[in-house]
This record gives structure tokens, sequence and C-alpha cells, in this order.
């Protein structure tokens, strides 16, 4: 037992800044209000994904579906993407959700998503998904 909580927060210490990575490696905003100014300056939604530590669905998300090229030139496209780890609890009180992956479409000027999106899309879903919300 000792052995597997031992490798348990080996884990956690090990992929916490995991999303970090992606969002440099993407171009993801981390900030809210950065990203809400962008989104207003050029006058595109947002789209926010929530994420935890701990959460294996919103790693494969990312890898297995957001890092898909085409995937990603369709939400720069028309979207100042954000990823916020709701373990830092640095964001605004609407986005706190009790699922992960969660993603939300928001409209900046009203800050009011338009769409919710819970928990692992793959990639021809999620690619759907970004075509009927045109």
């Amino acid at each position: 037992m000792r052995n597997i909580l031992l490798a348990l927060l080996l884990n956690i210490v090990v992929f916490a800044d995991g999303y970090r990575d992606f969002a440099t490696a993407m171009s993801y905003e981390t900030n809210y209000e950065t990203a809400l100014k962008r989104a207003k300056a050029e006058n595109k939604n947002l789209m926010v994904l929530m994420v935890t530590n701990y959460c294996p669905w919103c790693s494969k998300f990312e890898k297995r579906t957001l890092m898909d090229a085409n995937i990603d030139k369709t939400i720069k496209a028309k979207y100042i993407p954000l990823i916020i780890n709701k373990d830092e609890k640095n964001f605004p009180p609407f986005l706190n959700v009790p699922v992960v992956p969660t993603t939300f479409f928001i409209d900046p000027s009203s800050e009011e998503s338009f769409h919710q999106s819970v928990g692992f899309s793959n990639k021809i879903d999620f690619a759907n998904l970004l075509e009927a919300l045109k």
C-alpha cells in the first residue's frame, strides 16, 4: 500500500506542470485575464479548457485531440485558446466545474459561456463540435 501511495504522489509531482508544457508547446494562454484581453483585441471567442494535475483524460484530450494539426488550426482561427488548472484556483467562479476536462466556449464581451463540453472528445467528435459552433 505504501508503494502505491508513493507511486501516486510521484506521478502527481512529475505531471503537475504537464498542462503548462502543453500550453507552451501549443501556444495556449494560461491566464484568464490575459486571454480575455486578447480575445477582445482580436475579435475572437475564448475556448477554455479546465484540467487538473491528476486527470488522465485531460492529458489524453490534450495529446490525442488538441495536438492534432487540423484541430489546432481550426481552434486558433476562431478562438483564443486558454488552459486552466482547476487546482490552482486562479479563474473566475463561473468556470468552476466538478468534472474535468471541461471545455467552455465563451463570448468575451459578455463573459458568458455559449457552449460547454464535458469530458474527453476524440478528434472526429471535437472537429464536429467546432464545425457546429460556427
